[in-house]
């Protein structure tokens, strides 16, 4: 079936029917809200059990920022889509309105501000782990972090707000979903380079840096194991935590949850048309695209040893009377507070720092 628009006189082959769209919007609205309940308990659990707080996960803090509004921005979108697109048995809605560029500035924006932030980590964990340092990124370092994981993807949006790229293209039905992303059409000779910068380009390159760094960091893990017989993260660097090794399995979260988005833009390039892979690809990347923010959570939350031990003994044991869990996790907390990239008492484990020791004065100032 062919669309055409009389006032731009565009013929658009239509991709997808109501019941497929409203398929997508319904999955990316239950993904969005998952990712902003878990990045916000994320968050939370950094404020809350002291033994978390270092400079990688401060950095995994700025990503889940990144990743929560990003969720907003989808949630935003499936919102329009329930008021307008549904209504519309043609599922044309090809107007790019205030809302629709808004929700557009915010998903582009944020997204390469998460793709940014997880290369950012890669590069960190990887010069710790590598060269057994720490890195201070500290004060004015981290400052120039910011703005660059911030302004860059800022300016990109800024740029392509005010040349008017932002938005939908010619209906629904392009690449663009029930989203909004960019109002370009396969007409436009800069298209591609619109997407490769207002995205794609950004995330393959961030697929290519943290799989590169991750398996790195894997191989050195690997060998110094079999070397000494163990490989813990903290004795290899006193910024990093055991469970810091967790980390390493971020790359693969973002390959399993992007890739279906990445997927479709090569296959519109080439020109692919395929209903049923299509409609697929369109599923997975309306669940993924916005669902990095709960999968973190549920690596550095769930999975994290540290996190999960903090919350059950102090949510949980002290309901139940044990009150030995209970001042078992107080001792752990305060000695975290004096040096907190140390482990628990009880972790046998543990290195013996004689250097550096950061006391609580320290802390205070």
């Amino acid at each position: 079936m062919e669309i055409l628009h009389n006032s731009t006189n565009i013929t658009n082959i239509t991709k997808f029917n109501t019941g497929e769209l409203i398929v997508s919007s319904a999955i990316t609205t239950i993904s969005s809200l998952l990712s902003i309940l878990g990045g916000l308990v994320l968050i939370w659990s950094y404020y809350v059990v002291p033994s978390t707080r270092n400079t990688v996960r401060l950095l995994l803090i700025a990503l889940t920022l990144a990743d929560i509004f990003t969720a907003l921005g989808y949630l935003m979108a499936t919102v329009r889509w329930y008021s307008m697109g549904i209504q519309n048995d043609s599922t044309s809605v090809s107007k790019s309105d205030d809302f629709c560029k808004a929700q557009s500035f915010i998903t582009t924006c944020l997204s390469i501000a998460s793709f940014l932030w997880t290369s950012f980590i890669a590069i960190y964990l990887f010069i710790c782990v590598w060269f057994s340092r720490v890195v201070d990124l500290s004060g004015v370092k981290f400052i120039f972090v910011h703005v660059v994981a911030w302004g860059i993807p800022g300016s990109i949006t800024t740029i392509a707000y005010n040349k008017d790229v932002l938005g939908r293209n010619e209906s629904v039905q392009g690449i663009n979903g029930v989203w909004c992303w960019l109002s370009v059409t396969s007409k436009d000779q800069n298209r591609i380079l619109w997407m490769l910068l207002a995205g794609k380009g950004w995330e393959i390159l961030t697929y290519l840096i943290t799989a590169t760094l991750y398996i790195l960091l894997k191989g050195k893990g690997f060998c110094n194991k079999k070397r000494r017989g163990q490989f813990l993260w903290n004795q290899i660097s006193a910024g990093l935590r055991r469970e810091d090794e967790l980390f390493c399995f971020t790359w693969l979260i973002l390959y399993c949850l992007r890739m279906w988005g990445t997927l479709r833009f090569l296959l519109d390039i080439a020109k692919f048309n395929d209903d049923t892979t299509e409609f697929v690809l369109l599923i997975l990347q309306s669940y993924g695209d916005s669902a990095q923010a709960f999968w973190n959570f549920i690596l550095f939350c769930v999975c994290d040893k540290t996190v999960r031990s903090y919350i059950l003994s102090r949510y949980y044991s002290n309901g139940c009377g044990n009150s030995s869990i209970s001042s078992s996790n107080q001792d752990n907390t305060e000695e975290s507070i004096e040096r907190p990239d140390v482990q628990h008492k009880d972790d046998e484990k543990r290195p013996i720092l004689k250097k550096n020791k950061v006391f609580r004065n320290d802390i205070v100032k």
